[in-house]
């Protein structure tokens, strides 16, 4: 027997929620959480997340951050790829070409991920 669980794959669905989720980042910023609305892009297997750019303070802690991915209205709907890494300026041009965002290269550490409309029984190891 094991227990229900709404966890999955996150890779899989990032890849869906790219391109149709909503995003946000979240950093310490000078000992309180900031959150704000973001664009996140995947380019050449690098993740790019943009912020408008007068929303990211210099005092921005950048190297604990979470991005979250997140899709759905109602409850069975639900699903969302929470990464936590680091952010770090880019060198490079907007990778869709929106100037008007300050964009970042971000290391995901680690992630994970649900989606309720798979509801499953994940066996004890």
């Amino acid at each position: 027997m094991g227990r229900i669980t709404q966890r999955v794959e996150p890779e899989p669905l990032a890849g869906r929620l790219l391109e149709h989720g909503r995003a946000a980042i979240a950093f310490d910023d000078a000992g309180a959480v900031t959150a704000l609305p973001a664009r996140v892009r995947r380019r050449d297997g690098e993740l790019w997340v943009g912020v408008p750019r007068e929303s990211v303070p210099p005092s921005a802690g950048l190297d604990r951050v979470t991005v979250l991915l997140d899709d759905g209205e109602f409850w069975f709907e639900l699903r969302a790829v929470n990464w936590r890494g680091r952010l770090a300026a880019a060198d490079a041009p907007a990778p869709d070409g929106r100037e008007d965002l300050a964009w970042f290269l971000f290391t995901p550490r680690r992630a994970t991920a649900w989606d309720y409309a798979t509801l499953h029984e994940e066996r004890d190891a």
